[in-house]
Order: structure tokens, then sequence, then C-alpha cells
């Protein structure tokens, strides 16, 4: 892998699991990733293929924005890209999940911290 670079974070509250944080073809494509470690993006291609049907360059271009992303690494072997994640599962979402909370932290200092303190008590004032 080359030197680890701090991924881009978004933060999509109302979205399932790792779309929180990435697009959902997105999402698709790390846990391939994560689950059979690097590949390139036919092999990508064929694992995503098992339930949706995307084309070649779909893939590609998103794996490609996942580098730019700061998600995916990837080195030249022949005539392909192997495409390797930049960190694990685990380590990517404390990673995001700290980001948002020094975010939110950094925003809203006192309602994040009544709301750490005491989440039940914290969502009852608000309704």
């Amino acid at each position: 892998m080359s030197e680890l670079r701090e991924p881009i974070i978004i933060f999509r509250p109302s979205a399932p699991g790792l779309q929180k944080f990435m697009g959902k073809l997105e999402a698709s494509v790390m846990e391939i990733v994560w689950e059979n470690g690097p590949l390139t993006v036919k092999r990508a291609l064929f694992f995503i293929s098992h339930k949706h049907h995307y084309a070649y360059t779909t893939i590609m271009t998103v794996m490609n924005k996942l580098t730019q992303k700061g998600m995916l690494s990837r080195e030249k072997s022949g005539h392909s890209f192997v495409y390797s994640a930049e960190m694990g599962k685990e380590q990517f979402l404390t990673f995001a999940v700290e980001k948002v909370i020094s975010g939110l932290q950094s925003d809203f200092g006192a309602i994040v911290s009544s709301f750490l303190a005491s989440p039940s008590r914290s969502r009852k004032k608000g309704k």
C-alpha cells in the first residue's frame, strides 16, 4: 500500500450502514475489497455482478474515485491496476465516527457534550 492519507469523510445521518460515509456503490466496492483483499476492476466487477449488473467502466470510475478520496490505493500490475484498501473496515469506521463526533463537538460543543454525558436525557429535551 502507498503512504496512508486521511480519507475524505462525508456524513449522511439518515443513510443506512456504510452509506452514512459514502455512496451506495462505493460502499459495495469497499465491502468487496475488505472481504477479498487487493483486486482489479475486473475482479471487483465479478463480485458485484452477483447482485447487480454494472459496466466495467462504472466500477473503474468508482474505484478511481475511492482512490482520490483516500479509501483505496492502486498499483500497476501488467496491464491492470490492483486496488487495495488504505485501512481495514474497523479502522475506517473508527476514523469516520471520530471525525464526525469531533466535527459536531467543534460546531455544537455544549449540545454534544450534554448528549454524550446523558444520551436519553438529551433526546427528551429536544422533543
